[in-house]
């Protein structure tokens, strides 16, 4: 199971901003969006390098894909991703998710 400090789903503006504002405090982000279109991905890619923040290690993002499961004991601690084509699970510790419109 891999470790991120935020899990955040949707590919609005808002959930790219969120994406940024994390990366440029130093987080670990895992970006989930349910849709395949690649322009999401490539247009996030270009705002990191625009603010010359590299998009990896930082940002891990999965297309096709949406949360499973969130669960914790008193707060988040896990999330499960699931890929929409293959119904593959993904485990996540995360102790933060912020949710946004796809």
């Amino acid at each position: 199971m891999k470790t991120v400090d935020v899990v955040i789903t949707g590919a609005d503006a808002a959930a790219m901003e969120a994406t940024l504002d994390a990366v440029r405090n130093g987080r670990h982000v895992l970006v989930v969006i349910r849709s395949r279109r690649a322009g999401i991905v490539q247009q996030l890619r270009r705002s990191l390098r625009a603010l010359r923040l590299a998009p990896a290690p930082r940002v891990m993002v999965m297309t096709g894909a949406e949360v499973a499961c969130v669960d914790g004991v008193g707060g988040v601690e896990a999330v499960v991703v699931r890929n929409l084509r293959s119904g593959r699970l993904s485990g996540f510790n995360t102790q933060e998710v912020l949710c946004f419109p796809n």
